[in-house]
């Protein structure tokens, strides 16, 4: 298995839920984090929280970087900022995601393009525009179409990660837009495998199914745990593990792993 000791990861969606929750998991293990999110003061407050093992020889560097992930431009910024300030990129984490419980047709427009501008295309101008960048840090050379890329084995392989839902394959009451845009996660991804993989860039997957976060706050309890098999709702720690094993165990690509308590089997 690999280590996260000492390697730089960017956890959009990092100021709470899943997302910080890996961030806190990767953290403990001795990773640098760099949080992805809308408010600076609330990020700020994450990045304080964030452990540091003491065991590390040289402390993690973490940091906090404020910007609506459908903003193309503000990625290009961080590609821009993590070049001038030398940083590696060695995990992107694509947590960051929004929804609306309301039926499509009184689903005006601009919702639906919002959900998916940010939940879909965020998390492709993330991919899109940090590639480069984890792909120079491998072969130390790519050109504009990736024709020159030489493959340095000894280099520490990049890992994408993306957050989807139970719902990309599911079908959910009232979150057509939101399903929509985690299916497109599901398949962006996948596509990513092929198209990255042979660059040495691994990219994974998970659909949770329904975790203890703000968007299941005004769900009935009872009434999820009654169609999950396992009886309850998952937790961000469990995630966060997923996470973890997908981060740094070097054959998984491509996996699509879900994590629903079995609800996918009903």
């Amino acid at each position: 298995m690999l280590s996260l000791s000492g390697r730089h990861c960017i956890i959009t969606g990092g100021s709470r839920g899943i997302g910080l929750a890996i961030a806190h998991r990767f953290a403990s293990e001795g990773a640098s984090i760099t949080l992805v999110g809308r408010d600076q003061t609330t990020l700020d407050n994450a990045v304080k929280e964030l452990p540091i093992p003491l065991h590390q020889g040289t402390p993690p560097n973490h940091g906090a970087c404020a910007f609506n992930v459908k903003d193309s431009s503000r990625w290009s910024d961080m590609v821009t900022f993590m070049r001038d300030a030398e940083r590696k990129v060695d995990v992107l984490v694509n947590a960051a995601g929004i929804s609306q419980n309301s039926f499509m047709f009184k689903t005006s427009l601009h919702q639906a393009k919002e959900i998916v501008d940010v939940n879909l295309m965020g998390t492709m101008y993330g991919c899109q525009l940090l590639l480069p960048t984890m792909m120079r840090q491998k072969s130390g050379k790519v050109n504009r179409m990736f024709d020159s890329f030489i493959t340095n084995n000894k280099a520490t392989p990049g890992c994408i990660i993306n957050i989807s839902s139970l719902l990309a394959t599911h079908a959910g009451r009232g979150a057509a837009a939101y399903a929509a845009s985690k299916a497109g996660v599901v398949s962006l991804t996948r596509a990513l495998a092929w198209e990255a993989g042979r660059f040495g860039i691994r990219a994974n997957v998970i659909l949770p199914g329904y975790i203890e976060t703000d968007m299941t706050k005004s769900m009935s309890d009872d009434d999820l745990k009654a169609l999950i098999p396992m009886g309850r709702l998952g937790k961000v720690a469990e995630v966060a593990d997923a996470a973890a094993f997908l981060a740094k165990n070097p054959y998984a690509h491509n996996t699509v792993l879900n994590l629903d308590g079995g609800l996918s089997a009903t």
